[in-house]
């Protein structure tokens, strides 16, 4: 590893390592030499490959004023792992990032303090923007900024659930593991609520159980669960679609048949596991279970649901089913999307020991897991290493 340095003052990075050879950082970016500090100036550890000093991750991050919004444990976790390795993480916003490089902020663990600095753009963008319509208002121009300098984006974009499904169909395996799933229109409204019992409606881009609704029919009549305790009786479904039309257009919203799960205390649970890419496959980090607590529509602890262990559970957890399911996934969603990295997965399971992938995430949530979230940061950390050309096995050379 070697040492590069940020002077505060002048907003300039240096390094004297080496006054004969050039030393490179991020992207065409060489680093100048000098022979003594001048200034108050800030110490990093990177890895040397090739005369280039790295990795340089950019995490991309929602913007406020003066400032940032996203899984700030996860920011600050990602950063003590690469300091410990040697690399360096700067958080960005889409308006920090330009072609002259990033203007952000970076975390400093031994002072538990962030500060502003200024680096040259990344060898990697990963992209954390936690809302929609942020993805919405700059990617375009990002993307355009981070093809034209060759960086590869991790995690391009929130997963849309209709394309989701149209892309885990074609897969020979996973298409067996997915509940019946349409577009939502009165028509399939009708098809649907004529065939099963129950059946969910969920918007095609919604994350953390959000946007998700439970459809009962109940005699000539339908009930409506949400996340909240309210239940709400439509007398027919063209009621009950002119509701979703007022929310947006029926096309927004996927229909989907609502699989009966083994249950656990009479509750409904499901596995939420995590994947990150591993060499030219996908390999599970860690697995936990979420259970519905008050409301039986979703299991995710922000709407309710509660953490178990598997021990807990009815059942024997299948790890092996799980595995193959999570590295099919991964295959099947690295052939249609750039540059995935890692994805989250609740599956569920029935009496009869069937497994049934219900929801992918692109970006996933912290689990609440201690050890599922520290396997987390050195699984992601492993990823930026391999995807930007470093090894952390040079961290000992």
């Amino acid at each position: 590893m070697i040492e590069l340095f940020y002077e505060i003052a002048s907003q300039s990075w240096y390094q004297r390592f080496d006054d004969d050879k050039k030393v490179t950082m991020g992207k065409y970016f060489s680093v100048p030499y000098k022979k003594e500090h001048t200034s108050k100036s800030l110490s990093f550890p990177f890895l040397l490959k090739d005369m280039k000093a790295g990795p340089l991750i950019g995490i991309l991050a929602s913007p406020k004023q003066d400032g940032f919004v996203g899984n700030i444990g996860l920011f600050k976790r990602i950063q003590r792992n690469l300091q410990q390795s040697g690399g360096l993480s700067v958080i960005v916003t889409p308006q920090q990032l330009t072609e002259d490089g990033i203007n952000g902020f970076c975390y400093l663990p031994t002072h538990d303090h962030w500060v502003k600095i200024q680096t040259p753009l990344p060898d990697l963008l990963y992209n954390r923007l936690s809302r929609y319509e942020d993805e919405k208002l700059f990617l375009e121009q990002t993307d355009k900024l981070t093809s034209l300098y060759h960086i590869p984006v991790f995690n391009p974009h929130f997963f849309d659930k209709w394309e989701l499904y149209l892309q885990l169909r074609d897969n020979d395996l996973l298409k067996h593991h997915l509940p019946k799933t349409d577009l939502l229109s009165e028509e399939t409204l009708t098809e649907y609520l004529t065939t099963y019992p129950e059946v969910y409606i969920k918007k095609r881009k919604s994350k953390k159980g959000k946007g998700v609704f439970l459809i009962i029919r109940n005699g000539n009549t339908f009930l409506m669960k949400s996340t909240s305790t309210t239940t709400v009786l439509f007398p027919s479904i063209s009621k009950l679609a002119s509701y979703f039309e007022k929310e947006g257009s029926l096309n927004s919203y996927i229909i989907q048949e609502a699989i009966t799960t083994l249950p656990m205390k009479g509750k409904k649970f499901d596995y939420r596991v995590l994947a990150h890419s591993s060499g030219n496959r996908f390999a599970i980090t860690g697995v936990g279970v979420r259970m519905a607590k008050k409301q039986q529509v979703t299991t995710h602890v922000p709407s309710g649901g509660v953490i178990v262990t598997t021990e807990e559970l009815p059942v024997k957890t299948d790890h092996e089913t799980i595995e193959q399911l999570i590295n099919q996934c991964g295959i099947q969603l690295s052939s249609f999307y750039d540059q995935i990295g890692e994805f989250s997965a609740d599956i569920g399971i029935t009496a009869e020991g069937k497994h049934y992938i219900f929801e992918l995430n692109a970006k996933p949530m912290d689990f609440d897991e201690a050890l599922i979230k520290q396997r987390a940061t050195e699984s992601i950390t492993k990823v930026f290493y391999e995807r930007s050309g470093f090894s952390m096995q040079e961290s000992f050379t």
